[in-house]
């Protein structure tokens, strides 16, 4: 009889901890960055390659995008850069974004400017130690196809491959 109360009692006790986790973010935030790593390594245009634009410190680079840690890389990569990523020849006339990384007191931020050529759309600063890796993920993949869909034709860009 004592038997069945402390297992009802101890059901009870691992659900209500379950469902505390659960509310209090814990939960929700380990299963939202099991699916963001599940959705690093995913193709961003159906198992195409597109050549994008990186220019830092005033040189540009062309960098291959197929997945989104492709994407995440190019603008991560140093931890503390900045710069523009664009898909075509001008970035003065396009849909492109501006990044900004760098640490404070030991937290990782990022700031991600949408533009339309000088006309910035949307300006949002990222703790990535706060809130994870997800907002400013989730913000580069929307971005990255978006400027994509642009067509452009330039197959051949000379730009510094280092």
């Amino acid at each position: 009889m004592w038997g069945t109360h402390i297992v009802i009692l101890l059901i009870l006790l691992l659900f209500f901890g379950v469902w505390r986790s659960f509310t209090s973010g814990m939960l929700r935030g380990a299963i939202d960055f099991s699916k963001l790593m599940a959705k690093m390594e995913s193709d961003m245009f159906d198992g195409e390659t597109k050549t994008f634009v990186l220019e830092r410190n005033g040189k540009e680079k062309a960098i291959k995008i197929k997945t989104v840690n492709n994407a995440w890389n190019s603008i991560i990569s140093p931890r503390e850069s900045s710069g523009s990523l664009y898909f075509g020849l001008k970035q003065e006339n396009s849909l492109h974004l501006d990044f900004l990384s760098w640490s404070s007191g030991g937290v990782m931020l990022m700031t991600i400017i949408e533009k339309d050529g000088n006309k910035i759309i949307k300006e949002e600063e990222y703790n990535l130690e706060e809130k994870g890796l997800a907002p400013a993920v989730y913000t580069l993949v929307d971005l990255v196809e978006r400027m994509s869909s642009i067509t452009s034709v330039w197959d051949e860009f000379p730009l510094d491959k280092k």
